[in-house]
């Protein structure tokens, strides 16, 4: 069952909470996965305390890519349907094996939750980050790491609100009608996070480092097919296997759509470009053009859910329509962020306005340095 983005932290800003661990929940990391629309409001809500969600995934931003010389990034026009993510395919497909001894994936979230204090309601945007140290090597430590969540005004308006009501340690969530009261706790604002933790271990099988990479082995992905028909004879081996173990209804169509995952692995540049010639092909595909994510990086904007509705809680609304954007980046095909806007108005919230952001920073990909303890931070 698909968990939204609220479920998998539900008491990030309760002291010495433990935060649900993305490996553990296999590869729905991408907001796409976050939650079907609904058919029907009044349905139960989801736990309001839950503002947002320690993920610890994804993206290959790379570190160390020795390219013999510049490539130029392919045209991003729109105008010839997804012949741009092809093209990007043929790119990454000519570029050289990665190398290092770690693939380091360093990740920020932020998640925009509406909030009041003093009469006054203002929006605040959570925000977060997360790291992973995974080894060539399986003899070699896994480090994961993990940053509380901090609070702060959204805006310079959201501030000057937060300011009027006295500029209070902790706000009260704006939460659906008929949360319980219990569920609907107060949040502390915060602009720097006051605790981090991490996991040092050889291949765990539990706690935040198991199964770094959901439901794959870095065995698998690395011998991952670079052709699209054994890519495809994967892809449906592992759904029939997971058909007669799960008995699970689920379509060979929506796991050659999940193909889309196996981009927040260190897949080889052969294996990437695979997958993007096979996500390509598919209907569920659609290319919007040139963007940039926001960190300012310039990419290829992609729809890799077109068709399907989603929608997810904000404020008062418990059904807000959403839309979900993967921006590629232009020269090796991995991703730069994951972006979810508000598909319609509501109280706080404009239609096209970013209600969370996932983004892989530029320190993510394979690197020969080795991890170090953290400082200032608690083993667990």
């Amino acid at each position: 069952m698909t968990r939204s983005v609220e479920d998998r932290l539900r008491d990030a800003f309760s002291a010495g909470a433990e935060l649900v661990s993305p490996e553990k929940l296999g590869p729905v990391a991408h907001p796409a996965a976050i939650r079907p629309r609904r058919g029907v409001r009044g349905l139960p809500v989801l736990t309001a305390a839950a503002v947002v969600v320690i993920l610890a995934v994804v993206a290959l931003v790379a570190k160390v890519i020795a390219v013999p010389a510049p490539v130029s990034p392919p045209v991003l026009a729109p105008s010839d349907g997804n012949e741009a993510l092809r093209r990007l395919a043929a790119q990454v497909a000519r570029l050289p094996e990665d190398r290092g001894a770690y693939w380091r994936r360093s990740m920020r979230t932020d998640a925009l939750v509406r909030v009041q204090a003093g009469g006054r309601a203002f929006n605040a945007v959570a925000s977060w980050t997360t790291e992973l140290w995974l080894p060539r090597d399986p003899k070699d430590l896994v480090q994961t790491q993990n940053g509380e969540p901090n609070l702060r005004p959204a805006t310079p308006a959201d501030e000057r609100a937060w300011r009027a009501a006295g500029s209070p340690a902790k706000v009260q969530r704006v939460c659906t009608p008929g949360t319980r009261a219990a569920d609907c706790v107060k949040l502390p604002m915060r602009a720097k996070r006051t605790d981090c933790w991490y996991t040092r271990g050889v291949t765990p099988d539990h706690g935040p480092a198991a199964h770094p990479l959901g439901p794959y082995t870095l065995a698998e992905i690395s011998a991952l097919p670079a052709d699209d028909k054994g890519l495809r004879a994967w892809l449906r081996a592992r759904w029939e296997a997971d058909r007669t173990k799960r008995a699970t209804a689920r379509t060979e169509e929506a796991a050659l759509a999940d193909s889309r995952f196996l981009l927040t692995t260190p897949l080889t540049p052969a294996a990437r470009a695979a997958v993007l010639r096979l996500l390509a092909d598919l209907p569920t595909t659609s290319v919007l053009g040139p963007a940039k994510d926001p960190l300012g990086r310039g990419g290829l904007a992609v729809d890799l859910t077109k068709g399907s509705e989603y929608s997810g809680e904000f404020g008062e609304d418990d059904e807000v329509t959403e839309d979900h954007t993967t921006v590629l980046d232009p020269l090796t095909g991995e991703i730069l962020a994951d972006v979810t806007k508000a598909g319609e108005s509501t109280v706080g919230l404009a239609e096209g306005g970013i209600m969370s952001a996932m983004i892989y920073t530029p320190d993510t990909g394979w690197t020969d340095d080795r991890p170090k303890p953290p400082a200032n931070c608690r083993r667990v």
